[in-house]
């Protein structure tokens, strides 16, 4: 505060705490007391450039006018959004009393922790939050594999799941591949590093069925048919074997010589450029660059395995820097995610001792299915973390009849009235990450970060921790571990001997704000041994055949309901539409701030032969449909979507674009491993608003 009449000016290191592989460490500016500046932390050697254009205005977001600040209860019918405020000492009893209704009619299982990704943090997040109760509850174990699931169970048969390249190494590459990523808007800390590899002569090639942001500063851009990028990765192989061009440590790699005469043998650029729909020369001028041109660094991003075959074209893609010999070479190999190099003691965290021997999982990306079509036993309480699944889950209609059963007892815990609170019985206001404790991984870099509180909860906002600790204490549970408090909490995800986080001590970490993981500087994974039980790689993996994946990397072809077809009811042939991260938003955060009102509405961009054929034109107002649903939406016309290909940015609230987004339209599918995501396997039919009766009409919000 003021000292003698001067101005107490303090900075505090905090952690950005949202669903992004950049996890920047960032500092506070406190003025008497009160944040006034929000900077990125110029001491982070990954992420010490700033803060992106979605971050920037987080203090104003903190403090905007529609924050939740107290409990309510449901006065409305669900979906209205119509509440009354409540203490939470009657918000409390409500839940311990339901929970403990459904727990003694249904079993324990009849319980759905839904945990999101709204922070990602150990301690606030996914990976903490409420499990310790959840576990003592015998509740569903939730898994949270809307993400990234499909690829880690395809890098873990060949190279294993663990090591990874340590992006800071991309400056040494000589070529730097970008494939189903768009950096520049969605992993903007990579970007300086991938530049200064360019200004040093390294080739940027992107692979991308859109002209990104991103594409758009390419080299080179090979803008594939979606779904076929394990074709694309069996083609540059192919050539590399047939020209004699693979690096002779391939030959260590177990099953090298079947994967030559089985899965090469039958591929060549030409056949992977037809099933691309790209040009040859494309391929064979990437294959050559990358082993004349190298090391090549291969940056994975989560687009390309969100399909229903993305674990297996994960799998092959990774078998590239073993022809290449790039595993070997400083700048060279693959990264997809640094995230499990951490290593933290999330069983000391999170308890699962405390649970029963055997409990059900639960999908994320299934939550229609599973509030609609479970029975043993149904789902009878959701609560809802951090999350707004009726804007980011897949089959958006499907979702809203689960969240709309009147026997389905629904917490929401969120900083804002959501589409999905709008279905709550019972809503909880939460802090945000000024004003609470956190540690946070990055699946881009090798730093933990630490979050300190810098300000007090508005309201009666409590953060995720206290409010679980709180719910235990009001069910009559005993067990101390659920009382921890957060600095304990993160004691315990930091108590481990792994040589990632040994030595790392708390004091340090909370007062520096970050501290790099225990590897060697530069880090290369695979200097002595892959992550695999053989200790090489290996082509040949018969936990992968014991899974059902088959003994070697293949390609499966886009499945058939994803191929262009007629409309039934003359809209013309659909569209595979992507849509992909936003600049502006992070999923559906940010979506109701002006602060980020550059995000603009819902727009859909066709290639200009594609509109042409349906005759539209730029600025149209369009229904986007199929049989799962619509949406409404205004037209780009833009030679940056190829043919064939509609192409949209994810992240809006559905209540604020006119009723629907893009997810009415998607599947609640699951990819080949890992139970992942299939977000990018959608077909649609784009027609002009108004060619049938029932069409969505374009709200003003979203003109």
């Amino acid at each position: 505060m003021s000292r003698g009449g001067e101005v107490v000016i303090e900075t505090i290191v905090g952690a950005c705490p949202l669903d992004c592989p950049d996890a920047c460490s960032w500092i506070v500016t406190l003025q008497d007391g009160v944040p006034v500046k929000l900077r990125g932390n110029p001491d982070h050697p990954h992420t010490g450039k700033g803060l992106c254009v979605k971050v920037n205005p987080y203090l104003e977001y903190t403090r905007h006018p529609d924050r939740l600040l107290n409990p309510l209860r449901r006065v409305g019918d669900k979906g209205e959004g119509r509440f009354k405020q409540i203490s939470w000492d009657e918000a409390l009893s409500e839940i311990a009393q339901r929970l403990g209704e459904v727990s003694e009619e249904f079993g324990s299982e009849a319980i759905w922790p839904y945990l999101g990704t709204g922070t990602i943090g150990y301690i606030q997040g996914v990976g903490g939050a409420g499990q310790r109760l959840f576990n003592s509850l015998g509740a569903s174990r939730h898994s949270a594999n809307i993400c990234s699931a499909a690829a880690y169970p395809g890098l873990e048969y060949t190279s294993g799941r663990g090591p990874s390249m340590d992006p800071m190494d991309i400056p040494n590459a000589g070529v730097v591949v970008i494939w189903g990523a768009n950096t520049v808007s969605t992993n903007q800390h990579l970007w300086p590093f991938i530049r200064e590899a360019q200004k040093d002569g390294a080739e940027l090639v992107v692979i991308d069925p859109v002209a990104t942001r991103t594409a758009r500063r390419a080299d080179r851009h090979l803008a594939i048919r979606p779904g076929t990028d394990g074709a694309l990765a069996l083609g540059l192989m192919a050539h590399l074997n047939t020209f004699g061009l693979v690096d002779a440590g391939a030959h260590d790699g177990i099953g090298w010589a079947e994967f030559r005469d089985e899965v090469l043998a039958d591929w060549s650029p030409g056949r992977a450029a037809a099933e691309c729909d790209i040009e040859v020369g494309e391929i064979v001028e990437l294959a050559e660059l990358m082993v004349t041109n190298g090391p090549t660094a291969i940056r994975l991003g989560m687009g390309m395995q969100r399909h229903a075959a993305g674990g297996q074209a994960a799998r092959v893609i990774s078998c590239l820097p073993q022809l290449t010999g790039d595993y070997k070479r400083f700048g060279g190999g693959l990264c997809y995610s640094t995230g499990p190099l951490y290593s933290l003691n999330v069983e000391k965290l999170n308890r699962p001792d405390l649970a029963p021997a055997k409990s059900r999982k639960l999908m994320m990306t299934r939550l229609g299915h599973g509030l609609l079509e479970l029975d043993d036993p149904p789902v009878k309480a959701l609560i809802v973390l951090s999350a707004n699944p009726v804007a980011s889950n897949p089959d958006q209609n499907r979702v809203r009849r689960g969240l709309a059963r009147e026997d389905l007892f629904c917490v929401v815990v969120d900083i804002f009235a959501t589409d999905t609170v709008d279905y709550a019985d019972i809503v909880l206001p939460s802090t945000m990450q000024t004003e609470h404790f956190d540690i946070h991984d990055s699946v881009s870099h090798l730093f933990l970060n630490f979050n300190n509180p810098v300000a007090d909860a508005p309201g009666e906002c409590l953060s995720h921790t206290e409010i679980f600790r709180r719910l235990a204490a009001e069910m009559g549970l005993t067990e101390p571990a659920l009382f921890a408090s957060d600095l304990e909490l993160i004691a315990d995800a930091l108590d481990t001997d792994h040589p990632a986080i040994a030595g790392i001590e708390l004091d340090q970490l909370r007062s520096r704000g970050f501290a790099r993981l225990g590897y060697p500087e530069p880090f290369l994974p695979y200097a002595e041994r892959f992550d695999t039980p053989s200790g090489r790689f290996e082509f040949v993996s018969s936990q992968a055949e014991s899974h059902g994946h088959g003994r070697l990397p293949h390609y499966v072809a886009p499945k058939e309901a994803t191929q262009p077809r007629l409309g039934s009811d003359g809209s013309g042939e659909s569209l595979a539409l992507i849509a992909a991260g936003n600049h502006f938003l992070m999923n559906s955060m940010f979506a109701n701030s002006d602060a980020h009102r550059k995000a603009g509405p819902p727009v859909v961009a066709l290639h200009p032969s594609d509109a042409l054929s349906r005759g539209l034109v730029e600025g149209a107002a369009i229904r986007v449909h199929n049989d799962r649903g619509e949406f409404a939406a205004a037209l780009e016309v833009s030679v940056n979507s190829r043919i064939g290909v509609a192409t949209m940015t994810k992240g809006h609230w559905p209540k604020l674009v006119g009723g629907a987004t893009v997810n009415a339209t998607t599947e609640e599918e699951e990819a080949d491993m890992g139970r992942g995501a299939t977000f990018h396997d959608n077909q649609v039919f784009v027609t002009a608003v108004g060619t049938r009766r029932g069409e969505i009409m374009v709200s003003q919000a979203s003109r």
